[in-house]
């Protein structure tokens, strides 16, 4: 299984049912739509950039040999100051620091390396456009993407504040 099997596309409007069913799945909603149902219309509101307050944000669908298995995002904190201020105690440059997210929609692919090479993909694109650090937020209890983050060189700096220098 080589990384060079995954690839990650822009999340297009015919993808967006799919991430929509995925959020639906119980190992997923928990994570991704912890305060419910309104969070999940957020999510949605998000991928399809309702109001384009959005745009700093990069969706994509993970694909394994042409299957779509997962989704994953990667975003410019310095969009994002009242958050940043909030989950990581500082706010950013423009440019310098990106948070990313990920999931795995399809559990034949659960477990098996994937999130790490999603996780790697997401930081090749943010080394491209010049990035400096990448974030993420993990809930404590989410073991297998705290798991994942780590695999991938990534500190734990606190409770739900996991990062990387790039």
């Amino acid at each position: 299984m080589s990384k060079n099997t995954i690839v990650l596309k822009p999340l297009s409007d015919e993808d967006i049912n799919l991430f929509s069913n995925w959020l639906d799945k119980d190992y997923i909603y928990k994570w991704f739509c912890p305060d419910g149902d309104g969070q999940r219309a957020d999510w949605l509101d998000e991928v399809r950039n309702v109001d384009s307050k959005h745009n700093h944000f990069n969706h994509f669908i993970v694909n394994h040999n042409d299957i779509k298995i997962g989704y994953c995002l990667y975003l410019d904190l310095h969009f994002e100051p009242e958050y940043s201020l909030a989950n990581y105690g500082k706010t950013f440059d423009k440019g310098c620091a990106f948070e990313i997210g990920f999931l795995i929609g399809n559990e034949e692919y659960l477990n098996k390396g994937f999130g790490k090479m999603i996780v790697n993909k997401l930081e090749a694109k943010i080394i491209e456009i010049g990035g400096k650090e990448i974030l993420a937020d993990p809930d404590e209890e989410n073991i297998a993407s705290i798991k994942t983050l780590l695999s991938n060189g990534f500190i734990r700096i606190k409770d739900g504040d996991y990062r990387k220098s790039i």
